[in-house]
């Protein structure tokens, strides 16, 4: 009995070894259950820090997002800087970008995020994961770690990423960096819940638009509690970015819709307009164009069949219109080098 029990041993662990060794996962099989988690969910909360290196100062963002499929997205980003909220709403009636604490709305139709969309969202990531063929992946501290490549509109300069995901995929964190490896973008995910419930109207507009919905955090443009309204004088804004081959060619003031406006002109290799204003409309409405992420604030951007490209945000009160043939990675250069600037 003793004598026929050991080979019965060596066999059970023989097999037991050479299961868990095929039992083990492929890059492929950990993909195609990735796929899978992402097909099935029926929506997401998150929350993450997000810290942007890619200018001289460092700015960090919380980020909240709420998806609920199959159209449905509200994100929330605000700046630890500046002590801001925005908006970037989804939902049957189109896409907004709201400015709460100014009372301010841009409503247009788009295609966003299909067409654009920002790291922050899971989809992104996850796709990004899915889509790379060339995608390397390892195990660390019960996490998958994720190599793939990085392609964000935009922003050339960001071509890899590294993502950590645990073993149910939902995210903790997200590096992105440029062809050097120098990590450009982090983001940390605090909380993210797969398929929560959320109120009828977590999407409205309106709703969206009352401080009872965002975190309670004091603005620059707030008096004890009370919405600032913003001055109708302003000194002229002069981005510190200018692409090669281009001039400034003149700053005028003029009235448009009898509101005073700063146009600056450039001319040369590309040649554009910047207007500066402190609009009265708290509502404007675009028939087409996708919201832009410039770091500082969420932008709209907008191009005509001239290939003459538009892109819109507010700072601090004021509102920024770029127009031009320039391409879209140096339309957002120049309105990122507005940021910090003082106006003279």
């Amino acid at each position: 009995m003793k004598r026929g029990a050991l080979p019965l041993a060596l066999l059970l662990v023989f097999t037991l070894l050479l299961g868990g060794c095929f039992g083990q996962k492929t890059p492929e099989d950990v993909v195609g259950d990735l796929s899978s988690t992402l097909d099935k969910m029926a929506g997401y909360k998150s929350t993450a820090v997000l810290t942007m290196e890619t200018g001289s100062t460092p700015q960090e963002y919380d980020i909240q997002v709420w998806y609920e499929k199959p159209t449905n997205y509200r994100v929330a980003l605000t700046s630890k800087q500046r002590g801001i909220t925005q908006i970037i709403l989804r939902n049957d009636e189109g896409v907004f970008v709201l400015t709460p604490h100014l009372n301010k709305s841009f409503r247009f139709q788009s295609g966003w995020p299909e067409n654009n969309g920002p790291l922050y969202l899971y989809e992104t990531l996850a796709k990004s994961i899915i889509e790379d063929t060339e995608r390397q992946m390892q195990m660390d501290d019960k996490q998958y770690v994720f190599e793939v490549k990085a392609n964000y509109s935009g922003n050339r300069s960001l071509t890899k990423q590294k993502i950590w995901m645990t073993e149910d995929f939902k995210p903790t964190r997200a590096e992105i960096m440029d062809s050097s490896l120098n990590t450009l973008v982090k983001i940390n995910f605090t909380d993210f819940v797969f398929n929560p419930p959320f109120d009828k109207d977590a999407f409205d507009k309106d709703r969206n638009m009352t401080t009872s919905s965002l975190p309670v955090i004091p603005t620059m443009g707030q008096v004890n509690g009370a919405v600032k309204p913003p001055s109708s004088q302003f000194g002229v804004i002069e981005p510190t970015y200018l692409p090669e081959g281009v001039k400034q060619v003149g700053i005028e003031p003029v009235k448009r819709n009898g509101e005073q406006v700063v146009v600056l002109q450039y001319k040369g290799a590309y040649n554009y307009r910047l207007l500066e204003s402190r609009p009265t409309a708290a509502s404007v409405s675009y028939e087409q164009g996708m919201p832009l992420d410039l770091g500082f604030t969420i932008g709209v951007l907008t191009q005509n069949a001239d290939n003459q490209r538009t892109l819109t945000w507010e700072l601090d009160g004021v509102e920024f219109t770029l127009i031009g043939d320039l391409p879209e990675e140096e339309l957002v250069e120049v309105a990122k080098s507005t940021y910090g600037v003082g106006g003279k």
